[in-house]
């Protein structure tokens, strides 16, 4: 058929069909207009159309949803840490207030722990040198003395102190050099610990010991009072303070427990701890007192002490003779 039109398999269509064709596609295209068309007035239509409160309020209403939903969405994260920040901050705060509770409970505990501490150190101090009472402890006896000849050579110096006791009275318990090692080039020989059977008569020879210095080969022996290690500290502390009673003639005492007494003016003042110096001083008009710094030794003789050596100068025993002899 000549004049047809083929098909994409190549088949020719007869013109009465093509015909048709066309015009359904032309009513296709019409129809899509139409709606463009349709759609398109009712869009002006509801552009022109005023807004009523209603759909206002609906309006309103949605943003308000959106925006709450939105805030949310970011606000729970923050608000969940803000809970958790609070949760630990509350626990932080209960358990510093149980721990300052329990600090305060545990300062009274240890301050009451420190004050039986001291009393039993004092009570310890008390019962050391009360086991020492009758022992005596002399300076300035040389090395020559051997620990063979050291029980004879004290005897006879206590018979030059005491002539009127008999040997039985000046009974020796023990006898012996301080427990350290002696220096090869010390000039102080180490000191002598002895312990008197008797307790009068140590106090007598201690007694006569500061009414009658002795010396032994040219060196001054003095008689001391043997004390705890821990009542010589306190009272080396106490060092500058009794250096000023004695420049200003104060006459002392040291008691047991351990104390330091001075009579001013019919008063006894009383001195128990080493912290109380400061207002003892005071009390007894002195000027202030540093005792954080050693003093050099000013003491005037006779006044070292109601127990120590009167140190006045005294005659040398002849040097042929080993053994002490009273001073004249």
């Amino acid at each position: 058929m000549g004049g047809g039109r083929k098909t994409k398999h190549g088949a020719e269509v007869a013109p009465i069909f093509r015909a048709r064709r066309e015009e359904s596609s032309r009513g296709e295209d019409g129809r899509e207009e139409d709606s463009d068309s349709a759609a398109s007035d009712t869009s002006r239509t509801a552009a022109a159309a005023p807004l009523t409160k209603a759909d206002l309020r609906h309006l309103l209403q949605e943003i308000k949803t959106n925006m709450a939903a939105e805030f949310s969405r970011h606000l729970t994260p923050i608000t969940e840490s803000l809970n958790d920040l609070t949760r630990r901050t509350t626990a932080i705060e209960d358990q510093l207030d149980r721990t300052s509770m329990q600090a305060q409970t545990n300062e009274t505990a240890i301050s009451a722990l420190q004050d039986q501490v001291r009393l039993l150190e004092e009570a310890q101090e008390d019962l050391n040198n009360r086991s020492r009472r009758n022992n005596i402890r002399i300076r300035g006896v040389p090395e020559t003395v051997g620990i063979d000849m050291l029980a004879p050579t004290l005897r006879e110096l206590f018979c030059s102190l005491l002539p009127e006791a008999s040997p039985a009275e000046l009974l020796l318990d023990r006898a012996h050099r301080a427990l350290k090692a002696p220096l090869p080039n010390a000039t102080q020989p180490r000191d002598i610990i002895i312990r008197m059977h008797y307790f009068h008569i140590k106090e007598a020879l201690m007694r006569a010991a500061r009414d009658n210095p002795l010396q032994i080969e040219g060196h001054q022996v003095c008689f001391y009072q043997d004390l705890a290690p821990s009542t010589l500290r306190k009272r080396r502390e106490l060092r500058p303070l009794t250096l000023e009673l004695a420049r200003r003639h104060i006459r002392y005492t040291w008691g047991h427990p351990f104390k330091l007494q001075v009579r001013q003016n019919n008063r006894v003042h009383t001195l128990y701890h080493i912290s109380e110096a400061t207002a003892f001083a005071e009390r007894l008009g002195l000027p202030a007192i540093d005792l954080t710094t050693e003093q050099p030794d000013r003491r005037p003789a006779g006044i070292l002490s109601p127990r120590g050596p009167t140190l006045h100068p005294t005659r040398a025993p002849p040097p042929s003779s080993p053994h002490p002899q009273p001073a004249t």
